[in-house]
């Protein structure tokens, strides 16, 4: 009797646990989010970040999977098709935005075929050259680019994205030919510009802080409105002397999910990622990569992908940005 009745109980907090669970987050079947990108860059940083985050709030595992290819078309794919519970996200940012006027093949709309939950991060980007390029200040990459028309080369981490985007928009105002070199992500292309392998590259803080610090890569200036808090004496693109406003946002990172979610289930995971952005031992692991943890509803970051979307169109459109330049 007595074993019996130990039994009962332990399959009564067994039933108790899984009605928690299923409370908190919905079942206990755990979350994926794919990341488009290899491991190393600022996408996958701030994903692992906040998805440790969305665990705790959720009161499931929150796996990270880096699904690498086609410019994140891939694992853009995979979750447009995948069923609408949620269980599948997606790491999406600018070049998800941006790609679909750059691509031929890309074949997913924003808005469309997935679903905007929230965003999780922004950061402004460093421009950084190895030593082996003897430009220091803006003003001198220019003119050594100008003196040496289509010999320069920057690394991406793919086409689309603002390590991309960002370096066009700079040969667009300022008149350079420099040849894109892209990558499959942040880490590969931080290689080879450390290895003089290519002359520049625009990329998050936390990909390149170690290699700035230590003298082996030279930052030249910093996208956004103001300084980073990292680096101080890193002037701004328009403190160097080229404004671009377009850049002024700097990158931005959001969680996504297949089409047609029901309401409720993005609204569970929207208050997971907000829990997970105003974590402050989240807030504070980001802060010192220069990334900032944010967040905001369902419907706000709809209506910024649209909005992004057109300004996206519009902008490449008058550049004259297309993939592979």
């Amino acid at each position: 009797m007595i074993k019996l009745h130990g039994l009962a109980i332990l399959v009564w907090c067994l039933l108790l646990a899984g009605n928690t669970g299923a409370q908190i987050g919905g079942g206990g079947e755990g979350y994926r989010i794919l990341v488009g990108y290899p491991p190393g860059g600022g996408t996958d940083t701030v994903t692992r970040h906040i998805a440790v985050g969305m665990a705790e709030a959720l009161g499931q595992p929150v796996i990270v999977e880096n699904r690498t290819g086609a410019s994140g078309l891939i694992a853009a794919e995979a979750v447009s098709r995948a069923a609408p519970n949620g269980r599948l996200l997606l790491n999406i940012d600018q070049g998800f935005i941006a790609n679909p006027f750059l691509m031929k093949n890309w074949s997913l709309v924003p808005h469309r075929d997935v679903t905007p939950i929230s965003l999780m991060g922004s950061a402004p980007l460093i421009l950084v050259v190895p030593p082996s390029v003897t430009a220091r200040t803006l003003q001198e990459l220019i003119a050594l680019a100008k003196a040496n028309p289509g010999k320069l080369t920057y690394g991406s981490a793919g086409s689309g994205n603002t390590t991309h985007l960002s370096p066009e928009l700079l040969k667009f105002k300022a008149g350079l030919d420099i040849i894109q070199v892209p990558y499959k992500g942040s880490g590969p292309a931080v290689t080879d510009l450390l290895g003089g392998r290519i002359s520049m590259m625009f990329t998050g803080v936390s990909a390149v802080r170690g290699a700035v610090a230590d003298g082996r890569l030279y930052p030249i200036a910093i996208t956004g409105t103001s300084r980073s808090q990292v680096f101080p004496q890193v002037p701004t693109l328009a403190e160097a002397g080229v404004p671009i406003p377009e850049l002024n946002l700097g990158t931005w990172w959001g969680l996504a999910g297949p089409p047609e979610m029901p309401r409720d289930v993005v609204a569970r995971i929207a208050q997971a990622v907000k829990a997970a952005a105003e974590n402050a031992t989240i807030r504070e692991k980001l802060a010192a990569l220069n990334i900032r943890s944010v967040s905001n509803t369902p419907e706000e970051f709809l209506d910024m992908v649209r909005a992004e979307s057109a300004s996206y169109g519009n902008l490449l459109r008058r550049a004259n940005i297309k993939l592979g330049d």
